[in-house]
């Protein structure tokens, strides 16, 4: 195989020098051409013979990604792992798309037979279960099988995944997509929705239309301004359940079928976007909100503005008994139709994120904003490389429930429930002040100052209170990026967190040194100096090679929730060796 393949390149090698210098005759055009890096004229090749014509096969691609992860688990008494019955945990999931014109097809195999810790036991098992094919015509779009979809912010519609979660809740069904007329989109879809290895008996349906005004009537509307208006509707059939009074005297009557609707504005002039939303839910007795009988509602109203070396927004959500799932006795993070967002900030540092909040599908009051200015180059407060600050902040609260007792605050099961006034906040659930500010010293030193201050409801978002209901903690934290070569660069954190609520002071410290363009060599520490004086260590080596990521390390994983758009999963401690890898192509 090696004696064919140099013959081959001998023989082009031999072969090249003299096509090159081939005689140009009349009537033929010069070209400029490569060979061995430098630049020679040659014949230009004729269109009409070399060109070849595009058909199908040659449009068609397969693409598609492999994620694997293992924990070789170690059993840690003093960090609380517990007992582990397998050798050796792993989740795996490879996808495979082929596309080529006006068809796509795709399914994804999973193997989570012995997962990670902390996902549900529903989550155990291995198969394909998302198969989707997806035709298209012109202004049209049918898909059969599964699909994820989202409905304006997702107020009442919202399937998606979220892997870190366990979180899959797409929709096993058809759906049809229509673009009639420019900025003018039509979604209708069916099905059922995926819970873990099974899907929910129930039906979900709907609808979506959203007319984007400027596009249509391009004339009519200026290049800086512009109009959306979208509505959304959803419907469940559930059949019936064994629901009964507290008293067991009486079987609740459940409504079979549940409609929600949503219906939202978008405007937009110059720098300036303003989105109002709104959506509604008929009665719908459920785990979530003790089986009452109330309609639920939600309005959010987001503000922003964004020019050069500025940017800020605002926006603010009400929600109230706007628990929406394909299952009405499921609770945990599974069987969602729709989503409700956190308005906090996604932290990233591992002291930052020791909180986070959790959305309470009850409901509450949710404001949230932010500020960010550069202050130019070559300016007092710029410096030589100018300065980036940001200021956010958010504050959540629950509703002011008027309960018939005060001193009982409980919906009875099968009661209407206790309203609330629209404007009323009730207790704080979660707030937070960031101050970021990001400063490049030198041409190859950077440093960010952060600084966070947090109260957190352990009692609401955890159903406990370790010491004290409210957790409230000042963190401070250092990060500091040097760039030592063209090929090497030396990242380093250093965090501080204090509280006298929960489990005391904690300290972190990160080194991650890049190697370009394979190498990633980083060491972590985080250490509680309040209560436990444990310390939960980590190293890693990561290799990158083209499409590939690998990844292998040692250490201990302290026990808390995972969040992603404010939905948590309890995680256990865990201790182990760690190996990972991903694949794209």
């Amino acid at each position: 195989m090696k004696l064919r393949y140099f013959t081959l390149c001998a023989i082009a090698i031999g072969i090249a020098p003299m096509v090159v210098a081939q005689t140009v005759s009349e009537g033929d055009t010069i070209a400029k051409r490569i060979f061995m890096g430098d630049t020679v004229d040659a014949v230009a090749a004729k269109p009409k013979e070399f060109v070849k014509k595009d058909n199908w096969f040659s449009k068609a691609r397969l693409n598609g990604s492999i994620q694997t992860d293992f924990l070789i688990p170690q059993e840690d008494a003093a960090i609380g792992t517990g007992e582990y019955s397998d050798p050796v945990l792993n989740n795996t999931y490879f996808d495979l798309t082929f596309n080529a014109p006006h068809i796509s097809v795709g399914a994804r195999l999973q193997v989570t037979q012995w997962p990670l810790p902390g996902y549900e036991n529903d989550f155990k098992g291995w198969g394909v279960p998302y198969i989707w094919a997806t035709g298209s015509y012109k202004w049209a779009q049918l898909t059969v099988g599964d699909f994820y979809q989202q409905f304006g912010s997702g107020l009442i519609l919202r399937t998606y995944e979220e892997r870190s979660l366990g979180v899959d809740n797409a929709i096993r069904g058809g759906r049809l997509k229509l673009n009639p007329v420019e900025g003018v989109a039509f979604t209708a879809l069916g099905g059922k929705q995926r819970r873990y290895w099974d899907w929910n008996d129930s039906w979900i349906w709907g609808g979506d239309v959203e007319w984007s005004l400027n596009e249509t009537f391009r004339k009519a509307f200026h290049p800086k301004f512009g109009m959306t208006v979208g509505f959304s509707y959803v419907g469940k059939y559930e059949g019936d359940e064994d629901i009964f009074t507290e008293d067991m005297t009486h079987k609740l009557n459940l409504p079979n079928n549940i409609a929600a609707f949503d219906a939202r504005m978008k405007f937009r002039i110059h720098n300036f976007s303003i989105l109002a939303e709104f959506a509604t839910k008929n009665n719908d007795p459920n785990a979530d909100n003790g089986y009452i009988y109330r309609r639920g509602t939600a309005a959010l109203l987001s503000a922003t503005y964004s020019s050069k070396g500025f940017s800020a927004f605002l926006q603010a959500k009400r929600s109230d008994n706007m628990s929406f799932r394909s299952k009405r006795s499921m609770v945990g993070v599974s069987s969602f139709i729709n989503h409700m967002p956190a308005f906090t900030m996604t932290q990233t540092y591992a002291l930052a994120a020791m909180y986070p909040y959790a959305t309470q599908p009850d409901g509450e009051w949710a404001l949230q904003g932010e500020l960010r200015y550069n202050f130019k180059r070559k300016t007092p407060l710029g410096g030589r490389y100018g300065t980036e600050v940001r200021l956010s902040g958010s504050y959540i609260a629950g509703l002011n429930r008027n309960y018939p007792d005060p001193n009982n605050p409980v919906n009875p099961i099968g009661s209407d429930g206790a309203g609330a006034a629209f404007w009323e906040m009730g207790k704080t659930f979660y707030g937070d002040v960031n101050v970021e500010i990001n400063k490049k010293l030198t041409k190859n030193l950077k440093l960010t100052l952060f600084y966070l201050y947090q109260q957190y409801n352990q009692a609401v978002v955890e159903g406990h209170g370790h010491n004290g209901d409210m957790v409230k903690s000042n963190i401070f934290i250092l990060e500091g990026q040097w760039k030592m070569s063209k090929k090497c660069q030396l990242r380093w954190e250093m965090q501080y967190l204090q509280t006298k609520q929960d489990r005391g002071d904690w300290i972190a410290g990160l080194v991650e040194l890049s190697v370009s363009p394979n190498w990633m060599f980083t060491v972590t520490d985080t250490y509680n100096i309040g209560e436990t004086n444990l310390n939960y260590y980590s190293a890693l080596v990561t290799y990158n090679y083209k499409a590939n990521r690998f990844q292998v390390g040692y250490g201990r994983t302290r026990a808390g929730y995972n969040c992603s758009g404010g939905v948590c999963r309890w995680v256990p401690a865990s201790k182990g060796f760690t190996i990972a890898y991903n694949y794209t192509f």
